[in-house]
């Protein structure tokens, strides 16, 4: 017989199958939160246990030998019996030694709040952890080590496993989990509680059920890092192996055509630079931009509209039908794509440069391009800055040769630090250490007096937020655009099998007062935020406040 019954929660009438609906979604919830509190008391055992830390322990083997166990456990006591099971398994500490924590330390990630408020955790396998916890693997850590970055490579790799089945996708997920849990550096400021996005993503990779899917779940998990290095390795092609013959720039909803890759398909199309794409196979653009975003990792929205523009224009046809606007004029057309392996990536970026390294402007201001082979021409541009009254250094790129460095001897007064980094401690998981970096410049009585400028914006990441942080040593210099990419430090790759991997800022990057830059980008003096229109007349406003700023110096 249906009957009618008030809900408590909610005030509402519902019926006897409702009712049953919410037990059922009950019961999933509670086996949801039991799985996590497994991977959890997994990974601290992982990264804790001497035994286990130390290697001796095939420990991916366990955990695949007591997850189903953990999942179809019907009460709490059977599950803590499996708890308990798997803190045996790490067997005895031989030589228990209390570890204590010294010396200046990042505290803001540490956080086992869940193993002392779990209301599923028993009081005696409670209290075994926490024994295990004073009792902590000193010393060397197979899983993760500190190689000027966060080093996994001690993981099984599993690459034959491009499809895994359910319990080994619960390896993946609470192996990536527990690894950002205790050695990320940035993990304290990601939108979401970290504690959350376990039991989140627990039933998607429960329940999907086809790689193409897998794989977008394992997209929508780097993203839940908000970290623009947090990208998905192994698998290029899940949005098409085709691109569209274009580069673009993306200003929220508004996508502008900068460059052109295959001018002859382009030219038939009647495509041209400076045109504005508005839809894709009838696919409105901000429609498609909307789509794509909850797959592409970014530290902020400059950092996400770079990650866009390596995804809006895949696809899985060799022809697609785009609409274009120019003016006041909009038409559609169809468009042969290229293969995404024999694309041009030369102008993908965008980056400033120029053969020479430099340009003049005038006669007192050099223009110098952070791009460069340094170790050619490092000491013609050093000579030629020597001479002028003022340089604006370009770094709106990516910057990669070391010799770059050996210029501040003639900027500073004296070595100067460029940065403090957080550092993982592999023996004290979820601490880190605050580290001095090394300095650049050396005594210099008579440093470079004249005006430094630096042009910084969202092509700006990383390594080339590292260069514009080392320009910003040099005193009194002024830099000038907008937002940066708010993802620097080292990358680190968390296999995820199947030779997949997923990846994350590898330590923690601040100013030497300990003023963050992930997320918040390096810091900008002067803000100028270019607009569409701006792309489209190939106009370049941060060169021009930065020579209008020259000039109430009288420097032209």
């Amino acid at each position: 017989m249906n009957f009618i019954a008030k809900s408590p929660l909610c005030g509402l009438f519902v019926s006897a199958s409702a009712i049953f609906c919410f037990s059922h979604v009950a019961t999933a919830q509670t086996q949801t939160e039991r799985i996590a509190l497994y991977c959890k008391v997994w990974g601290f055992l992982k990264y804790h246990h001497p035994n286990v830390a130390g290697g001796t322990i095939d420990w991916d083997s366990v955990f695949i030998a007591h997850v189903r166990g953990a999942t179809s456990t019907k009460d709490k006591i059977q599950f803590n019996n499996e708890l308990t099971e798997l803190i045996m398994t790490a067997g005895a500490i031989a030589d228990p030694q209390i570890a204590r924590l010294s010396g200046d330390i990042f505290t803001k990630n540490h956080d086992l709040r869940w193993l002392q408020n779990s209301s599923i955790l028993n009081k005696e396998n409670r209290n075994k952890l926490l024994f295990i916890y004073t009792h902590r693997n000193r010393g060397n850590n197979r899983f993760a080590k500190f190689n000027n970055y966060t080093d996994y490579s001690g993981e099984k790799a599993y690459d034959e496993m491009t499809w895994p089945t359910a319990e080994y996708r619960l390896l993946f997920l609470a192996r990536f989990w527990n690894a950002i849990n205790y050695y990320d550096p940035y993990k304290f400021i990601t939108a979401e509680n970290w504690n959350n996005v376990l039991t989140r993503f627990i039933p998607k990779l429960r329940n999907v059920k086809d790689t193409a899917a897998y794989y977008k779940i394992l997209l929508q998990l780097a993203v839940a890092l908000h970290d623009g290095h947090a990208q998905l390795y192994g698998r290029d092609d899940i949005w098409g192996k085709y691109l569209l013959p274009f580069y673009t720039t993306v200003l929220g909803d508004t996508v502008v055509i900068t460059h052109i890759d295959d001018a002859g398909r382009c030219t038939k199309a009647g495509i041209r630079q400076g045109d504005l794409l508005v839809a894709i196979n009838n696919e409105q653009i901000a429609k498609r931009i909307a789509r794509f975003k909850p797959y592409i990792s970014s530290s902020n929205s400059s950092s996400l509209n770079r990650g866009l523009m390596y995804t809006l224009l895949r696809t899985t046809d060799t022809t697609e039908r785009v609409t274009i606007k120019r003016g006041a004029k909009t038409f559609t057309a169809a468009i042969s794509s290229i293969p995404a392996s024999k694309r041009n990536w030369q102008y993908q970026n965008n980056y400033t440069v120029n053969d020479k390294g430099y340009e003049m402007i005038g006669k007192s201001i050099i223009k110098v391009y952070t791009d460069q082979s340094w170790g050619k021409n490092a000491d013609t541009i050093k000579a030629l800055m020597r001479t002028k009254r003022a340089i604006i250094f370009d770094s709106r790129s990516y910057m990669d040769d070391d010799a770059f460095y050996s210029i501040f001897d003639m900027f500073l007064p004296g070595p100067t630090p460029i940065d403090i980094e957080t550092k993982i401690m592999p023996d004290e998981p979820g601490y880190f250490k605050w580290v001095l970096s090394p300095k650049v410049g050396s005594v210099n009585p008579h440093p470079y007096s004249g005006t430094v400028i630096i042009l910084a914006d969202e092509r700006c990441q990383s390594q080339g937020e590292y260069t514009v942080m080392t320009l910003q040593t040099i005193p009194h210099s002024v830099t000038i655009g907008s937002q940066t990419g708010g993802l620097d430090g080292a990358v680190s790759f968390i296999p995820m099998g199947g030779k997949l991997g997923i990846t994350h800022s590898g330590y923690g990057i601040y100013y030497p007062d300990k003023t963050p830059t992930q997320q918040r980008g390096v810091r900008i003096d002067i803000q100028v935020k270019k607009s569409a229109r701006n792309i489209i007349r190939d106009e370049d406003p941060a060169l021009h406040e930065a020579l209008k700023y020259l000039n109430t110096k009288d420097i032209r």
